[in-house]
């Protein structure tokens, strides 16, 4: 194999570092779930994939609600994403995590 196939090779099977990170989660406004992000999509993102589950978790710990439906101002389905919306797994699990899961009716 000649080394420009070699690098082709390489180039298609090799794991590209996402350029940043984002939580994205859910949230109750005007009676309607929205889906939002933080950083927002405008802002620069996380350079950490920790960094943005620790923020994630924080994030969670700090809406959360006992009561079964999403209160005003309680975040849910909160998890990690890299800069192509894909989510990302938890760091410390090596897993697929939301955080303060909840399903939604349609």
């Amino acid at each position: 194999m000649k080394i420009s196939e070699g690098l082709e090779v390489i180039k298609k099977g090799w794991i590209v570092k996402p350029k940043g990170f984002r939580v994205k989660y859910q949230k109750r406004v005007d009676s309607e779930l929205i889906t939002e992000y933080s950083p927002a999509l405008e802002d620069k993102p996380l350079d950490s994939d920790v960094a943005a589950w620790r923020y994630a978790w924080k994030l969670y710990i700090a809406t959360r609600s006992d009561s079964p439906e999403i209160s005003d101002g309680e975040l849910v389905n909160i998890f990690v994403v890299d800069d192509s919306d894909n989510p990302v797994k938890y760091y410390a699990t090596n897993q697929l995590e939301v955080f303060n899961p909840r399903e939604i009716d349609v």
